[in-house]
């Protein structure tokens, strides 16, 4: 059977966690008071009238419609785990608080888990954190940034001219909220950044980008922007000091916590900082709960993860 104990010596806000998921009881009450409320529900088919099993049945509920059993995990990025829901609720926590990232080695060590299981963990916790909408609205500021190694990190005859290949992200933060929107785009070319403006920005929001010439002329959107180029940075309301600020933490977990981000899974990783910002100010169980609200639909199979890139 799994083991239900952390392993750990907590302080501060680390007790609070204990004392609010002192057991797996405690812990599956919560994530099913978060999903279904005082009504559970069959989450394949949304059936109501759902009995509860006996202690020998392999899962606490069944739906007389399907005729198959569940629990809290079925549907979501849980299901099919042995790591206790006390852990997966710490991991949570642990990402929420930690600005600028946990590294896999570290979720190993702090819930007792092998690496490669830290490692699967990590990635479907950042797979139910994807930006869920709406579009933004109001003003918004747009920005891109480029992820990737450095020549003087590289050995000598690997070293590249212009520093090598880089990762292309980019960002858009909605001002009156703090928002965050951002993602890997292949190349930062007119059509990628005018459809990432037109799939994430309600039509006739002001936009305050650089003087990137890929943003100029957008159709549906009043624009101002700056001209980093010659050295303007602020003019009156238009900068894009937002969303900077933002590519700083991610640039700072790059560098300081992951070391690296593969291609294959920057999005996620990105997601991770992005959600970690919407989230706001506080890590309280209210900010953990909607987490796991987000991890309801989703599948992330190990195989999928540590296989070739989808076409």
């Amino acid at each position: 059977s799994p083991d239900n104990s952390l392993n750990l010596t907590y302080s501060g806000d680390r007790r609070q966690v204990l004392s609010q998921f002192p057991d797996e009881a405690a812990a599956t009450a919560f994530l099913e008071k978060k999903r279904w409320g005082d009504t559970p529900r069959c989450p394949r088919c949304g059936t109501k009238d759902v009995a509860r099993t006996p202690k020998t049945a392999p899962m606490p509920w069944r739906c007389p419609d399907c005729r198959k059993y569940f629990n809290v995990r079925t549907g979501t990025v849980m299901a099919q785990t042995r790591i206790p829901l006390r852990k997966w609720l710490y991991a949570i926590y642990l990402f929420h608080t930690a600005r600028k990232g946990v590294s896999a080695l570290q979720l190993a060590k702090e819930l007792g888990l092998t690496y490669k299981s830290a490692w699967f963990l990590g990635h479907r916790i950042r797979e139910a954190m994807q930006f869920p909408g709406p579009l933004l609205d109001g003003e918004v500021e747009i920005d891109e940034t480029y992820i990737g190694g450095k020549n003087k990190s590289r050995h000598r005859s690997k070293r590249m001219p212009g520093g090598g290949p880089k990762q292309v992200i980019i960002g858009l933060k909605q001002r009156d909220t703090g928002v965050v929107v951002a993602f890997p785009i292949g190349i930062a070319n007119r059509y990628n950044l005018l459809a990432t403006v037109m799939d994430n920005v309600e039509p006739d929001c002001m936009i305050y980008t650089d003087g990137h010439p890929g943003y100029q002329n957008i159709p549906a959107y009043p624009h101002e922007w700056v001209a980093h180029s010659s050295g303007e940075y602020v003019r009156g309301e238009a900068h894009t000091n937002g969303i900077e600020s933002f590519w700083s933490v991610l640039k700072r977990g790059y560098h300081g916590t992951y070391n690296y981000m593969s291609s294959k899974h920057l999005h996620r990783y990105v997601d991770e900082f992005a959600h970690r910002q919407n989230a706001g100010t506080g890590n309280g169980f209210d900010v953990i709960g909607n987490t796991c609200n987000q991890m309801q639909g989703k599948r992330l199979m190990y195989k999928r993860l540590v296989g070739p890139p989808l076409a």
